[in-house]
């Protein structure tokens, strides 16, 4: 009897099956949690509020530390983009320890994707005091990453941009007589006054 199923039909559900799992394969993957080290420092997740510069300091709060970001201020602006400077101050609720350096991935303001170098500034860090960065972290803004009718429009009318991202600060924190390796990843999701518009 002539086989009336044609070909393909007959590998149809082993598509389907090979493709469910590559769809369950992805979805786990962009599930995974962070690796357990980066760069040598193991990942440690704490709990970090964040406020910007016309917001109140937290005060016994219950956070383990707080970062408040600093007014955005006009670094530079030309035919190509713009940068802009931002300051912080960053507390730790209960160590002591030395931030070595700060990584920012899949940062974007307003939707659009900027660049920040890794900031390579040291500072210390004391329990229960604040310590501001030793120079503002600089964020670039290029008019390639969008045409240039809609970057006009986004630098030059809107009032406020929202900001998202993720900071990684690495650095060696004291506990109980002891110093450890730990980089801290801080989600950033904000709003700030857009320094182009208020300049």
């Amino acid at each position: 009897m002539p086989d009336l199923i044609p070909r393909s039909l007959r590998r149809l559900p082993f598509s389907l099956n090979a493709f469910a799992i590559l769809l369950l394969s992805a979805l786990c993957f962009s599930a995974q949690d962070l690796p357990g080290k980066i760069r040598g420092y193991k990942v440690y997740k704490t709990k970090v509020n964040i406020v910007t510069s016309t917001e109140k300091t937290p005060n016994g709060s219950g956070e383990n530390a707080f970062v408040k970001m600093g007014e955005p201020t006009m670094a530079d602006v030309g035919l190509y983009g713009a940068t802009i400077a931002v300051g912080a101050e960053i507390a730790s609720g209960g160590q002591n320890g030395r931030v070595e350096f700060l990584m920012f991935h899949d940062f974007r303001v307003g939707g659009i994707p900027v660049e920040i170098e890794e900031y390579h500034e040291p500072f210390l860090i004391k329990k229960g005091e604040t310590a501001a960065l030793p120079k503002p972290i600089r964020v670039s803004i290029s008019v390639f990453s969008v045409p240039k009718a809609v970057y006009q429009e986004w630098t030059g009318h809107r009032d406020e941009w929202e900001v998202t991202g993720t900071v990684f600060v690495f650095g060696k924190f004291k506990k109980m007589g002891f110093e450890f390796k730990r980089v801290i990843p801080v989600k950033i999701n904000m709003t700030i006054k857009n320094p182009l518009f208020h300049s």
